[in-house]
């Protein structure tokens, strides 16, 4: 990547290393953060120098990692879904017995906005972090939404049928299925996701996303009236 001085070429210089560090677990080292952005040394250093001066990043040993204020500004992302899932889905997966996850559309990839995973199960639910190719979630916003990175030859039956499965396709012993969250304007906006054990068939649990989703649509929509800004 060509070094650019001022302007974009220095936010996306900036962003670039925090994508990076963000893909290395929120902690990497110099070395490693050059390799990852194929950007020059010293535009790294310079970069991290400035952004552990705005308390984006800090300094960790001989390494960085994701600073403070990232992690306070992105508090507030997707606050409307993020507060319902807080409020819904904990209850709703010790109830079901299956780790949920709720993902939105976002970058061109299917992103974690929240999730409530049972202890037994190896679900990663990172606020913020991509789904890996090929999850029920991914597919079905995929199915929606065409920018997303992830082309798939079913998303005509996915749209038909209203929801995506799949069986250990990410994780062995481990199948998902995944539902629509319309917005307002009877958008996809998001897909609500449960991940169980391929003993219990994923599409069983449908019929219960779909009505969890209906209503959690609807009081997204209640969340998003005008008149409750007074």
């Amino acid at each position: 990547m060509r070094e650019t001085i001022g302007g974009r070429g220095v936010l996306e210089g900036a962003f670039t290393l925090l994508e990076a560090l963000n893909e290395h677990g929120g902690q990497a080292g110099l070395t490693q953060l050059v390799r990852a952005t194929g950007l020059p040394k010293t535009t790294v250093y310079r970069l991290l120098d400035q952004l552990a001066d705005l308390g984006a990043v800090e300094r960790a040993g001989r390494g960085y990692r994701i600073g403070s204020r990232v992690f306070r500004l992105g508090r507030f992302w997707q606050p409307e879904l993020r507060d319902l899932a807080k409020e819904w889905l904990p209850s709703l997966s010790a109830r079901m017995r299956v780790s949920l996850v709720l993902a939105v559309p976002r970058e061109g990839r299917a992103l974690v906005a929240a999730g409530a995973v049972l202890p037994a199960d190896d679900v990663p639910a990172w606020p913020g972090s991509p789904l890996p190719p090929g999850t029920a979630a991914g597919r079905l916003l995929a199915a929606h939404h065409h920018a997303l990175a992830e082309p798939d030859a079913d998303a005509l039956e996915i749209r038909s049928a209203g929801y995506a499965a799949e069986s250990e396709t990410i994780t062995a012993g481990l199948g998902c299925a995944a539902v629509a969250i319309r917005t307002p304007d009877g958008r996809v906006g998001a897909a609500l996701a449960a991940v169980l054990p391929v003993r219990r068939d994923p599409v069983s649990l449908v019929t219960g996303l779909a009505s969890t989703a209906r209503s959690f649509s609807a009081a997204l929509a209640e969340h998003s009236r005008p008149d409750r800004a007074g």
